[in-house]
């Protein structure tokens, strides 16, 4: 996927780490300029649509989205969790409809939409996918809003961004804790600088309600939900290991570390049950 700007987390402090690929030795922008966009599809997984890209492909989606400027467009990312909730009959479908594009992450996905027949062409990491659009940003010179977690980790984030992609142009940031006063003050702000990208981590479904009652005043903006990665990006939170990523057990590795999350875990099983059932039921079907 090109040349990577990894956050290495030392002391508490995420530390720029930068390494070379193939794709410095290529111009990308055209690359991702030569993508055939009305090539791309979308499949069903659970009757709930899920964008079936490459990684280079969802960046050039995304290029596209910015450089045309009528947004506001709504990048989500799913996983079997967010799917469960968002399913026809549930009180979040609307989610689905909302959202302009679907990105496949966390475990599962690929799985379940080759049970169903309707393959996916590959996972799109979350924090990775945000570097690419961080990096075209950088190059491209488009603009960049942090809106969401705790103000000292967006702070973090920010600041860790800013070393890692040095003239970057984040032109805003703000916690996504606030009274209805400040919140005022967040939507005007955003109103008048009219980012070409905000990254939006409130949680889900937070965020996509946030999105949906201050859309407009989103003026131009693709706004990515990014759930909890500021924490990453601050360096609050260890990504999984990657044995963990490569396997697609990132899931797992956070629900043994952290026992709260046993909920989801939950949630995960009765999505692998949907998939099965559904499964059977199309083969019985012929």
């Amino acid at each position: 996927m090109g040349a990577r700007h990894n956050l290495i987390p030392m002391n508490g402090v995420m530390e720029p780490e930068t390494y070379s690929s193939a794709r410095e030795d290529r111009d990308y922008l055209l690359e991702y300029k030569s993508v055939d966009l009305r090539s791309l599809r979308r499949e069903s997984v659970l009757d709930v649509p899920v964008d079936n890209v490459t990684r280079d492909e969802a960046v050039a989606l995304l290029l596209d989205l910015i450089e045309k400027k009528k947004g506001p467009h709504a990048v989500m990312f799913m996983d079997p969790v967010k799917l469960s909730a968002i399913r026809p009959g549930m009180k979040n479908h609307w989610i689905a409809e909302q959202a302009r594009v679907i990105l496949p992450d966390g475990a599962g996905m690929l799985w379940a939409s080759r049970m169903l027949r309707h393959p996916l062409k590959e996972r799109i990491p979350m924090i990775a996918f945000l570097m690419d659009i961080v990096r075209l940003s950088m190059k491209k010179e488009f603009t960049i809003y942090l809106l969401g977690s705790k103000v000292d980790t967006v702070e973090k984030a920010f600041h860790n961004l800013n070393k890692s992609f040095p003239g970057v142009r984040i032109i805003g940031r703000h916690g996504g804790h606030f009274d209805a006063e400040r919140g005022e003050l967040v939507r005007q702000a955003l109103r008048k600088s009219s980012p070409d990208v905000i990254f939006l981590g409130m949680g889900f479904p937070t965020q996509e309600k946030w999105y949906r009652d201050n859309i407009d005043f989103l003026s131009r903006s693709v706004v990515v939900f990014v759930d909890g990665a500021f924490d990453v990006l601050s360096g609050n939170e260890r990504k999984a290991p990657d044995w963990a990523q490569v396997r697609g057990l990132a899931w797992f590795w956070r629900t043994i570390t952290r026992p709260y999350r046993v909920l989801r875990f939950l949630r995960m099983i009765r999505f692998y049950v949907s998939v099965v059932f559904r499964n059977l039921k199309m083969r019985n079907s012929g």
